[in-house]
């Protein structure tokens, strides 16, 4: 016996389809905000309405803000000629936690990476042309995969330095270059701002600078010096000796305000006393933003012995003033200290201070001081075995930024 298959009429059907596309948008864009980062990134090629949405200030801006209530560890490694980025998220307990791969980029030597700012990170990217070597600063974001090369300082100088921060009033990202010799301290002579603006091209121009002087290097690595730079409200804080003002052992800390493209300098207090370099098994000292203020962390080394940690915290810029923080670490310290050569990381947003052992090894691990309770909390780090031996870089807060790079390119 034959049966005829029941045929739905057309009225069902277009009240099916009108049901079905009842989903509120705003219901849609929730959905969306709660995707990871590569999840969007793909979502934005299903078509010209979701393109337009995803690429839109309140959705990247709407996104960011999530993505601040959740920052993660970001860790750099280099091998092969190529950095690699772990992320994962903060620990909150003692157990492990686990380092998961992003992907690597091209950027020759981790430690000319300046720190994340809003999701992004500048490195150097060395390309070879003509027989020869050209070093541009490169943008990327881990997260989703993207970068961009910019393009090559123009300089009469050999050495370039870049750091990376953003202008809240105009809401741009920001490179601040400066070329200076190779050989011996001579000052930075020129000075240049590379804008990269949403939806055009990057624009850079060149600017003066009324402060003789040159970014002090806090560490160097295969032939690679690191400086150090931490941006906060829109103000880029480095380590610098100024011509005439600095003792050369203990720099002055140099800023830049994005937002009118100035510099300006601050002066250190009597018995500041900051250490440049890495010495031994001594911890290197770093600019961070500790509770919303600018903040160099160093170790306290009483007679020649490191006991613990100081904090000096910029209380007025304008005035110079600084308050000195002295905490004298518990016992389990000084074996930590002993058996393993540590690095400040920085701080989290609970005001923990975080170090870390400069090298991968099969007990890779993070250290939490808690200046209020007094106490240390070590956490180990997995999915980085393959790097052992290899020298890490870790950053507190990275966050999650879907403001992707081709709205920026040439």
């Amino acid at each position: 016996m034959m049966t005829r298959r029941k045929k739905r009429s057309c009225s069902n059907q277009k009240k099916e389809e009108e049901k079905s596309e009842r989903i509120p948008f705003d219901l849609v864009i929730e959905i969306l905000l709660r995707l990871p980062v590569k999840s969007i990134a793909r979502f934005r090629y299903v078509s010209k309405l979701w393109q337009s949405t995803l690429r839109g200030q309140h959705f990247t801006e709407s996104y960011l803000t999530i993505s601040s209530s959740r920052p993660k560890i970001l860790f750099t490694c280099l091998k092969d000629c190529e950095t690699f980025f772990f992320s994962s998220p903060h620990p909150q307990d003692l157990s492990p936690i686990a380092a998961n791969l992003h992907m690597s980029f091209p950027i020759s030597c981790p430690s000319n990476i300046c720190r994340p700012v809003r999701g992004w990170l500048c490195g150097l990217h060395q390309r070879t042309t003509k027989g020869t070597t050209v070093t541009e600063p490169l943008i990327c974001n881990p997260s989703t995969g993207e970068s961009v090369v910019l393009r090559k300082v123009k300089t009469r100088r050999k050495g370039v330095i870049s750091f990376l921060g953003f202008d809240p009033i105009d809401k741009n990202f920001k490179v601040l270059c400066m070329t200076r010799s190779c050989i011996g301290r001579a000052d930075s002579e020129e000075h240049q701002v590379h804008t990269l603006e949403t939806g055009k091209k990057p624009s850079r121009k060149m600017i003066e600078c009324d402060i003789l002087h040159y970014p002090v290097p806090v560490e160097h690595t295969n032939g690679f010096s690191q400086y150090d730079g931490v941006c906060i409200n829109g103000v880029l804080y480095y380590l610098a000796i100024v011509h005439g003002v600095s003792d050369d052992r203990y720099p002055d800390v140099v800023c830049f305000e994005f937002g009118s493209d100035k510099f300006k300098y601050i002066k250190k207090v009597a018995g500041h006393d900051m250490e440049i370099l890495y010495l031994g098994r001594r911890l290197n000292s770093i600019l961070v933003n500790y509770k919303g203020k600018l903040t160099k962390l160093q170790p306290n080394m009483p007679n020649n012995v490191c006991t613990g940690i100081q904090l000096w915290v910029l209380e007025d810029a304008e005035k110079h003033e600084w308050s000195s923080h002295i905490y004298v670490l518990p016992p389990p310290w000084r074996n930590v200290y002993e058996e393993t050569k540590l690095c400040f990381v920085g701080t989290t947003r609970k005001g923990e201070i975080v170090l870390s052992p400069n090298t991968i090894s099969d007990f890779f691990y993070l250290l939490y001081y808690n200046p209020d309770r007094n106490t240390i909390t070590i956490v180990k780090i997995k999915g980085m075995e393959t790097f052992q031996s290899h020298k890490a870089y870790t950053f507190l807060d990275h966050l999650e930024d879907v403001n992707l790079v081709p709205i920026w390119r040439m």
